[in-house]
């Protein structure tokens, strides 16, 4: 039964681009809801622990976030790459990715732990939170212990992906959130854990849900096979999945880096509240960017499949279909959170020191919201660039906009002394990226299109 599962998904993804990236977005987007509402549930629990460790637990969010880099790129070097080879009918090679990709994991974790742990002081009093050092390492310290589960849990979600099999990647993201749900009050309160509690509340349902993931996978019910064989470490699939994981991994690098790095702008221009007045409105931003995630998320395999196909109508049909689609609905939820500022804050400013702030935090996300459909933009740019194999240009990109972003926040922070002036920059950044990334990817199209052209005329003349 999960077989003929299996092959229906294989089938879905083959076929017609618009149909694919449906049936996949409503999983994607169930699952990335669910990981959102998981961070309200985290902010929710550690806010009635009081401003010092949510202030914490806020400031970790960069450190933690570069834990997760490789992950996360290797997850998404496995998606394209996996897609690619089952476009093409190879399936055996399929299941030595899908190893490698794991074994790629295991390995980075253990290395990026030791990396995080010896340079999280130092970031921490860099960016001038030294008041809530105890609270920050207490709640970062789980991820540390527990990396290789987390970074894992990402790759096999990523490699579910790649086959087609949107609905059992997103009960494995799912599984994930509900666990942390359920856990992090018991942690937190219960055994009296703290913040403490709530991270390692996130390592455990991490572990429970790749355990989850890989028991579809026991005794070669999936498409692609994940047996022992296929756990035997092998250049050319090691390759295939860094091919688009290692630019990846680095651009979100840059992009974690860049989170951490301005804090230090962010407290020098309006002090460790500033850092919660951004966060928290992130944590909207977030839920507003789901359904563009969804969409470039579903998009990645779909097209990858369309690449492996050698179908650049395909390809070129199920992009323009995702932009039209997260363009119109980045709009939507942007007016949505400049109607409902004020309501949706007070969610989050319940106790009483957080509920005098509230001003702050509901100017944040007014000015925040619009940002929202160049955010998902800038996502289906580079994600297409990805499935052409052209990873490297959207890191490169993302580089000089980090570049750019952080020269804007120094200047408000520093020439200005203007927290709000870090907020606009925010918008203007992700306007620059969204036409920047979008317009890279369309060249880089019509590039592969005249590659195709000039592929069929020679096998033509040869023939």
């Amino acid at each position: 039964m999960v077989l003929m599962s299996s092959n229906k998904d294989l089938e879905r993804l083959l076929g017609d681009p618009k149909v694919a990236i449906r049936s996949m977005v409503g999983a994607f987007l169930i699952a990335f809801a669910v990981v959102e509402v998981n961070q309200f549930v985290d902010t929710f629990w550690v806010s009635g622990l009081g401003t010092s460790s949510s202030a914490a637990v806020s400031t970790v969010v960069p450190l933690y976030g570069l834990m997760m880099c490789a992950g996360l790129g290797i997850a998404t070097g496995a998606t394209t790459s996996i897609a690619y080879h089952l476009g093409k009918g190879e399936r055996a090679f399929a299941g030595k990715l899908a190893g490698n990709a794991l074994i790629l994991g295991a390995v980075t974790a253990v290395l990026s732990s030791i990396v995080i742990y010896v340079i999280a002081e130092p970031a921490l009093d860099l960016m001038g939170a030294g008041g809530i050092m105890h609270e920050s390492m207490d709640y970062l310290m789980p991820y540390i212990l527990l990396s290789p589960a987390l970074l894992c849990e990402s790759i096999i979600a990523g490699i579910l992906r790649g086959e087609g099999a949107a609905k059992k990647s997103t009960l494995v993201q799912m599984s994930a959130a509900c666990f942390n749900m359920v856990i992090d009050p018991v942690l937190i309160y219960g055994f009296g854990m703290g913040v403490f509690g709530a991270g390692l509340a996130t390592a455990i349902s991490a572990l429970l849900s790749l355990i989850l993931g890989l028991s579809w996978y026991r005794g070669g019910r999936m498409i692609v096979k994940l047996n022992r064989s296929c756990f035997r470490p092998d250049r050319a699939a090691v390759h295939g999945v860094m091919e688009v994981g290692g630019p990846k991994s680095v651009q979100t690098i840059i992009s974690n880096m860049t989170d951490l790095v301005q804090r230090v702008f962010l407290i020098a221009a309006g002090g460790t509240n500033a850092v919660m007045f951004y966060n928290y409105a992130w944590k909207y931003i977030g839920l507003a960017t789901l359904p563009g995630r969804a969409y470039d998320s579903a998009m990645i395999p779909v097209c990858s499949a369309g690449f492996g196909q050698h179908d650049l109508g395909k390809m070129r049909e199920g992009f323009r279909y995702t932009t039209r689609l997260v363009v119109g609905i980045g709009l939507c939820l942007m007016v949505f959170l400049l109607v409902l500022s004020e309501p949706l804050m007070t969610i989050l400013t319940y106790e009483e020191s957080m509920a005098a702030l509230r001003p702050e935090f509901v100017w944040t996300l007014q000015v925040a919201a619009l940002l929202v459909p160049f955010s998902a933009l800038m996502g289906v740019g580079a994600s297409m660039l990805q499935t052409m194999k052209k990873a490297k240009r959207a890191m490169n990109f993302y580089f000089l906009w980090a570049v750019v972003k952080l020269a804007l926040y120094a200047i408000s922070a520093y020439a200005f002394g203007s927290y709000e002036g870090i907020i606009y920059s925010m918008v203007i950044v992700h306007v620059f990226g969204a036409v920047c990334l979008m317009g890279m990817a369309r060249m880089e199209f019509g590039k592969l299109e005249r590659e195709f052209e000039q592929m069929d005329k020679d096998a033509q003349a040869a023939s």
